[in-house]
């Protein structure tokens, strides 16, 4: 079966998949978190700090690269320019709400975390849906093969090996078995193979969130 999403941009919908996955992981995990269960203390907090590290990971490429890029095919093209600074403004409003559930976290204040994480999901999950379903057609339409090759190699360059190793095991975990696949199909043999016959089973090995 094919997904109906362009192998330039299929990498995007995967991540947020895997971010909207987290943000539910997060929210039931924090209604019904034991507090007193180190062990569910620790998957919990170890699935959080996963979250976190891969959305900003996300957002700065997104902010430092991909944006940037876009815009150099928009230069007099007001609308879509206006687009790109919500993405932008978007971001900088996600960043003090994960912030907050940090701080709820570190001071152990249920009451706080629970606003704390109803904020945060309900702003990133607006921002995925808007960013899918105005930002993706543009990047789809100007950006080239090569813009995309070029965007995916510094995002490597930044991630780098050890970085590769969580990442790719993140975002295929649960993932829609077609997108995962297309995925696949994509990466180089090696890497591939790295992917699956080792990462993903230590990444496994971890629990995250329970």
């Amino acid at each position: 079966m094919t997904t109906g999403i362009s192998d330039n941009t299929i990498m995007m919908f995967v991540i947020h998949d895997a971010l909207r996955r987290d943000a539910e992981q997060l929210a039931r995990g924090v209604e019904h978190r034991d507090m007193h269960d180190p062990s569910r203390q620790t998957a919990f907090l170890s699935g959080w700090e996963v979250f976190k590290r891969q959305l900003q990971h996300h957002h700065d490429g997104e902010d430092r690269l991909l944006w940037p890029l876009v815009r150099t095919y928009l230069p007099a093209r007001d609308e879509e320019n206006a687009l790109l600074s919500e993405m932008e403004q978007e971001h900088e409003r996600i960043e003090p709400l994960i912030t907050s559930v940090d701080t709820a976290l570190r001071n152990s204040d249920a009451a706080w975390l629970g606003e704390a994480t109803v904020t945060f999901r309900q702003e990133l999950l607006a921002h995925l849906d808007h960013e899918e379903r105005d930002a993706v057609p543009l990047m789809d339409a100007v950006l080239t093969a090569q813009d995309w090759r070029a965007y995916s190699r510094a995002q490597r360059k930044a991630t780098g090996f050890k970085g590769a190793k969580e990442f790719f095991p993140y975002i295929l975990d649960q993932a829609d078995p077609d997108r995962a696949a297309q995925v696949g199909r994509l990466l180089p043999p090696l890497l591939r193979l790295l992917v699956s016959r080792a990462w993903q089973p230590r990444y496994a090995q971890t629990a995250h969130w329970n």
